[in-house]
Parts: structure tokens; C-alpha cells; sequence
């Protein structure tokens, strides 16, 4: 298979072609000039108007985060996404087109605004952030609208604007409304849950009756010593001290009881055994003096003197009150006695009592705690509800009085329309138009390439009939009925075509 061959153009050769077909390129130029202009005459021009907005944390009702902050950069670009599907939501953008009204045009429109004139705006609508900034990183943004009129794109976007503010307000309103009247029922419930946990729990406490107070304190978690413990150990410590008067007594009474048949046994009676007696041990002494003082009056005068029998009879005397003392003191201990052992019956029992009561409190911890502790949650869920309906109804008062927007100056139109301008579309219909004419050029007049077969079957025509051949390449005719000619033309025709 044979290559086409392509002969190629120098420099030279390419200024000369386009000088030579210069009128085809240059009509192409002006043609194309001529076009763009008119187009740019009729053209429509559009400018845009800008509002900026800010974006407030607090008037959200955004919860954590630092007052005037947004806690996190995600719940910014949710809000403000949000905000961006408002401003292109149908109420939105009929009731900124109904404000505004149509455009003044030779035709007149019976419905306004169309689905169409909807459609439209949302697509000459922007929202855009800050320069060099990227969306939801900043909470300022730019709210623009695009039209034919700069004041009309003003009053677009202004009603924009407020349309939007309105519409935030009202869902915001909407949302808090709803959520107080799911609040209001949630606490209702809950309070009507609590007085039911409280009234069983107050018919538990008045089956446990006076024993309350240690049942409560069982189920204390700070814990500390109960009603019923502090009365256990006072009769233990009852008890005990009964205990100890009852042997000193018992002990006592063996002393006077011997006593009885030898009163000398009774002066060696430690005197805290008679406090209890002090008859017995005021006569004791007595009678220690009276044989002291018989001892003194032995020592000085003879048995039978008179102070000596007197005081022998004296010692006598107290000898017998001694003895009939004894016996009422003996009469006395046992009584004491019997009543020391009905004492200790009656604290063992009040004992046993208060321990049977601890346990049957025991047996009622269980319940009484899963009553209290259904209380008390019931409780803190009916403080919770109050305080989230407390929040909404603070959201609701918010949503009223504030706006979560907040503009940024005044609308700002542009100085010039968006696109290029007229002179920039004429200048590119004659660059257009002058690479049409340069193509149409090197398409119709510039090199074409041709086989060596092509070459080949080329009739060859007698000398006599072969007219000159001129070479184009080189400028200069050279006659080609000589031999030498016609291998110069076959030489200049195969240096054309590039054939080797």
C-alpha cells in the first residue's frame, strides 16, 4: 500500500499563500466582526445584586457551644444549606417574584408568577461565600440575584431577603409550636406517672407504720445508725446494768444473811457492798464505835465499873437494831431482787421485739427502695420535661422577636453587567472569523498530497506536443521536450509529492 505524500510549506512560501488569498480570510474577518456586533447590539445584559448575610448561632437555638459560637464547623454548613433550600423553596420564590412583580415586557402576562418564571429565578439565584472562603466554613455568605434590570435585581434580591427571613421565622415558629404541644403532653404524662408511683409508695409507708424511719434509713445510702439500733443498744446497755445490780445485790444479801447468826461478819463488809443499804451501814459503824469505845474503857477501868457495863449494854443495843435491821434489809434485797428479774424479762423482750421488727423491715427493703427509686425517677423525668418545654417556649419567644439572618449593609449592584462585554463578543467573532477564512485558505489552495501511482500513470506526451513545464517550487519554465527536461519534471513532480 502506498503513502500519500504531503508536501510541506516553508515559511516563505505560507506568507505568500496567505498574502496571495488574503481577500477570502479578511471577508471571512469582517463577515464574522459584522455578525458578532449586531449580536452583541441585540444581546441581553445581566446584572447581579448582592446582600450580604450573617449567620446567628444564639437566635438558632444551636445547643453547646460558646454564646455568639458555633460549636462545630458541621452544624454551620447544615444551617446554612438549610437556609440555601429555603431561599429555592416554592413560597420563597413566589412570594419574592409576587412582591417584586414581572419585568416590564411588550407582552403582557395574565398569571404571575409562573412555573416557568419559579424555574427561572431559582436558576438566576446564587448563594455564595465569602472570596477565597468555601461554603459553611464562614458564617457570612452572599445572597445574589441575576436580571436584565440592576434595580430590579436589587428589589429581587431584597425581597429575597426578607422572603427568606419570613420563612425562616415561620418554620421556626412552626417547629416550636409543635415541639411545645409534644412537650406539654410528654410532662402531663409524666406528672400523672408520679402521682400514681407516689400514692402506692404512700400507702407502702403507712402499712410499715411507726417503723418509717428505720425503713428509710435502710435504704439511705449515706447509712447511720437507725431509731431502732440506738433503742437496741440502750436496752442492751439497760440490761447489762441490771445485770450487775442484780449480782451485787445477790451478794449482799448472802452477807446479811450470815450477818445475821455473826454480826462480826458484817464489819467485814466492804462498804460500796452497803450502798444500797445505808440503815445497815450506818449501824455497822455504830456498832464498830460502841466496841471501840468498850475496848477504851477495858483499857482503863475494870469489868465491872459502871461506864465500863454501860458501854457494854450500848453495844448490845446496837447489836439487836443491827439484827432486826438486817432482817428488814434482807425482805428488802429480795423484793429488789424480784424486781430486777421482771426488769430483765421485760428488756429481753423489748429486745426480741425490736430485732423481729428489723427483720420484717428487712423483708420490706426491697420493695420499699424499687418504690422510691420509681419515684425519684419519675421525678427527675417530670423536671426534664419541664425544663425542655421551659427551652421551647424560650425557642418560641426567640423565633417571635429575633431572626436567625442578619444583613450586611444594604443590596450592592454591580458597576458592570455579568459576561463579556459587546467589544469583547465583536472581538471574537473576528478571531473566529479570521481562523475560518485561514482554514478555508489552507483547505482550497494549500498543498495536496498525491500517490506515487497517481504519478505513474501520467501520459507522456510526445516532444514536439510537450509544453513547458514550469516549476512553482523554484519560480523558473523549463522546456520539457528534451530528455533532460522530462527528468527534470519527473524529478520536480517526485520532490513535490515527497516520494523517494
Amino acid at each position: 500500500m502506498q503513502r500519500p505524500a504531503v508536501q510541506g510549506l516553508s515559511p516563505r512560501e505560507l506568507f505568500e499563500l496567505v498574502t496571495r488569498h488574503r481577500r477570502v480570510w479578511i471577508a471571512s474577518m469582517l463577515a464574522a466582526a459584522v455578525l458578532a456586533g449586531c449580536y452583541a447590539l441585540v444581546m441581553p445584559r445581566k446584572w447581579k445584586a448582592t446582600q450580604g448575610l450573617l449567620v446567628r448561632p444564639e437566635a438558632a437555638s444551636l445547643a453547646g457551644g460558646r454564646l455568639g459560637k458555633f460549636s462545630d464547623l458541621s452544624e454551620m454548613k447544615t444551617l446554612q444549606e438549610t437556609l440555601l433550600e429555603l431561599a429555592r423553596s416554592k413560597t420563597v420564590v413566589t412570594a419574592t417574584l409576587e412582591k417584586v412583580g414581572p419585568e416590564s415586557s411588550w407582552f403582557g402576562k395574565g398569571q404571575w408568577p409562573t412555573a416557568q418564571d419559579v424555574a427561572d429565578f431559582r436558576d438566576a439565584m446564587v448563594m455564595t461565600p465569602p472570596g477565597g472562603a468555601e461554603f459553611g466554613k464562614t458564617e457570612v455568605f452572599y445572597l445574589g440575584v441575576l436580571d436584565k434590570d440592576p434595580q430590579r435585581a436589587a428589589a429581587l434580591t431584597t425581597s429575597l431577603a426578607e422572603a427568606l427571613e419570613t420563612r425562616t421565622k415561620e418554620i421556626r415558629e412552626n417547629q416550636a409550636d409543635s415541639m411545645i404541644a409534644e412537650l406539654e403532653e410528654g410532662a402531663d404524662q409524666a406528672e400523672r406517672d408520679l402521682e400514681t408511683k407516689i400514692a402506692e409508695l404512700s400507702k407502702f409507708e403507712v402499712s410499715i407504720g411507726a417503723d418509717l424511719v428505720d425503713l428509710r434509713n435502710l435504704i439511705n445510702p449515706i447509712g447511720g445508725a437507725s431509731e431502732s439500733s440506738q433503742n437496741n443498744i440502750a436496752i442492751m446497755a439497760e440490761i447489762r446494768a441490771n445485770e450487775a445490780e442484780r449480782s451485787r445485790s445477790e451478794k449482799l444479801l448472802t452477807v446479811l444473811r450470815d450477818a445475821q447468826s455473826d454480826p462480826a461478819k458484817l464489819v467485814a463488809t466492804p462498804a460500796s457492798l452497803l450502798t444500797s443499804q445505808p440503815a445497815v451501814d450506818r449501824l455497822k459503824q455504830g456498832l464498830v464505835d460502841a466496841q471501840l469505845k468498850t475496848a477504851r474503857l477495858l483499857g482503863k477501868l475494870a469489868p465491872e465499873h459502871p461506864f465500863v457495863i454501860a458501854a457494854k449494854e450500848a453495844e448490845s443495843q446496837v447489836r439487836q437494831q443491827l439484827h432486826s435491821e438486817l432482817a428488814s434489809a434482807i425482805r428488802g434485797l429480795e423484793i429488789e431482787l424480784e424486781l430486777g428479774q421482771q426488769r430483765a424479762e421485760t428488756l429481753q423482750s423489748r429486745l426480741n421485739n425490736n430485732h423481729q421488727s428489723q427483720k420484717n423491715l428487712a423483708q420490706h427493703r426491697a420493695a420499699y427502695a424499687k418504690l422510691v427509686a420509681a419515684v425519684d425517677n419519675q421525678t427527675a423525668l417530670v423536671d426534664a420535661a419541664r425544663t425542655r418545654l421551659a427551652d421551647a417556649e424560650v425557642q418560641l419567644a426567640g423565633a417571635q422577636s429575633a431572626s436567625v439572618l442578619s444583613r450586611i449593609d444594604d443590596v450592592e449592584s454591580g458597576l458592570k453587567p455579568v459576561g463579556p462585554g459587546r467589544s469583547t463578543v465583536v472581538a471574537a467573532g473576528g478571531l473566529f472569523g479570521l481562523l475560518l477564512g485561514l482554514g478555508i485558505v489552507f483547505l482550497k489552495h494549500g498543498p495536496k498530497s498525491q500517490t506515487e501511482a497517481e504519478l505513474d500513470a501520467v501520459p507522456q506526451e510526445t516532444p514536439a506536443a510537450q509544453p513547458s513545464v514550469r516549476n512553482e517550487s523554484f519560480g523558473y519554465a523549463r522546456p520539457a521536450s528534451t530528455l533532460a527536461g522530462a527528468i527534470a519534471t519527473g524529478f520536480d513532480a517526485r520532490q513535490r509529492v515527497g516520494v523517494r
